[in-house]
């Protein structure tokens, strides 16, 4: 449990009482992210979070999540009404969505879309004749007969939580009926991030993801970050871009969306999708960063658009040329680790100053708890960045960030790093020294990615 924000810290940066812009309600597990992205488009957060940290304080107003909904929904049943977006694991909970909606307007998916793109097997019919096709799905209860070769998930999965090879499954243990089968596909986890418009689906940026990573004490195929890869690869940007158009028409998305892929290519099909997240994703910020461009605030254009077209007429058109300039212009990538703890921890003292002057400043670390919180084993302690010329060296940045705060989750000292600053410009990071751990790039525990040197 946390032992609560200290009123003197809370809203150091922001007077939101001051200000005429218009509020966005966010809804989430994590709202950090999603909150500095709002006060990039110019809006003023108003946060449902589980987590309650000490950065996103600065942010927002914060309304604590509690296990009992009915105790949060009260609080915003007494707000004016607002629009509002969901993040990561809300688009499993459609009557939440549905009641929420009923004072203050969703910016994103409602439940009748969420209700197909959350649907494996539709999915699978949507893109049978797509040149990228969704990973095949059966039904539970089917016993295929290369049990090694597939994947028990969740309907209602989050962040990769829950996942099991189907071999690992106890023989004594009947699987849930709210669960499906998988097959498994070997490569490298990929992540590509759209906006829906009216009149175009929009391809952001694509990125490879870090998940089930043993040095950020991740579980087996749990989400623990990822790194960009910009701009969009030429080989696969018109499969992608199809990828994300016939997924937007097929199920109704508005605004942002991501697609799960695996990408291994010495296969015949070299991309598979795995699954869709339809909402503002746990690795949109990073591209926010990257390109300097408010994206939250062209997911809010895209989702006006659908309610009012004669609104934004081509807004697609301008978010593209938007991108076409920042691809012009020099940018470095940038990487994200999430890390866990591995034991029952109490946070820290981390020292935090405050958020930049520059709202679009890499930080090092986010999602910083008050010191005397209660971190479970297997949930996040913090988020950490990395940046370098290309996704190797951001990533090895970020190998030596996430030893840093390693040895500060176990001992509760921060070991002190010469040149480090606690917000890092992309033009001015260091040469990072080689520092990779072992199996830091795998996604799947003792497998090694593209991206890991060979122990040998």
């Amino acid at each position: 449990m946390s032992p609560g924000p200290d009123p003197t810290l809370m809203n150091i940066q922001f007077t939101h009482s001051e200000t005429d812009a218009a509020k966005l309600l966010i809804v989430g597990a994590s709202t950090r992210a999603a909150a500095a992205s709002a006060l990039r488009a110019g809006m003023r957060p108003v946060c449902v979070d589980q987590f309650g940290d000490q950065d996103l304080h600065t942010l927002a107003r914060v309304i604590p999540r509690t296990s009992a909904p009915n105790d949060w929904l009260h609080e915003l049943a007494a707000l004016e009404p607002m629009e509002w977006i969901f993040t990561g694991a809300v688009e499993n909970q459609s009557e939440l969505i549905a009641q929420i909606s009923a004072q203050h307007t969703l910016r994103g998916c409602d439940p009748d879309c969420l209700s197909r793109v959350r649907d494996p097997f539709f999915l699978q019919t949507l893109l049978s004749d797509n040149s990228i096709r969704m990973s095949s799905c059966l039904p539970v209860e089917a016993k295929p007969a290369d049990v090694e070769n597939w994947l028990l998930k969740p309907l209602e999965s989050a962040a990769g939580q829950g996942i099991h090879f189907m071999d690992e499954v106890l023989v004594e243990s009947e699987p849930a009926g709210d669960c499906y089968l998988q097959r498994y596909q070997a490569g490298a986890p990929l992540s590509a991030l759209f906006i829906a418009f009216p009149e175009a689906v929009v391809l952001v940026g694509v990125s490879l993801q870090l998940c089930g990573n043993p040095s950020l004490g991740a579980a087996a195929f749990q989400f623990c970050g990822g790194v960009t890869i910009s701009p969009v690869p030429d080989g696969v940007r018109s499969d992608l871009e199809e990828l994300g158009t016939t997924v937007a028409r097929g199920c109704g998305i508005q605004g942002l969306f991501g697609c799960d892929l695996i990408g291994n290519p010495e296969d015949g099909e070299p991309l598979w999708l795995t699954e869709v997240n339809p909402r503002y994703t746990g690795l949109t910020e990073l591209f926010e960063l990257q390109y300097r461009i408010p994206l939250l605030g062209w997911h809010i254009k895209a989702c006006r658009s659908f309610a009012d077209p004669a609104a934004e007429p081509d807004a697609a058109g301008e978010l593209e040329t938007e991108l076409e300039r920042a691809f012009r212009e020099p940018f470095q990538q940038i990487a994200k680790g999430i890390l866990y703890a591995q034991r029952d921890r109490t946070a820290p003292e981390i020292r935090f100053s405050g958020l930049p002057d520059d709202c679009y400043a890499i930080p090092e670390s986010a999602d910083l708890p008050y010191p005397g919180t209660f971190i479970p084993q297997g949930t996040p302690f913090c988020s950490v960045y990395g940046t370098g010329k290309n996704p190797r060296e951001s990533l090895q940045v970020l190998a030596r960030r996430v030893n840093k705060y390693q040895q500060l989750l176990a001992s509760g000292e921060l070991p002190e790093e010469a040149g480090d600053n606690p917000h890092t410009s992309p033009g001015t990071v260091k040469e990072p020294e080689n520092l990779f751990f072992s199996r830091f790039f795998s996604s799947v525990p003792g497998g090694l990615s593209f991206l890991e040197e060979s122990p040998d």
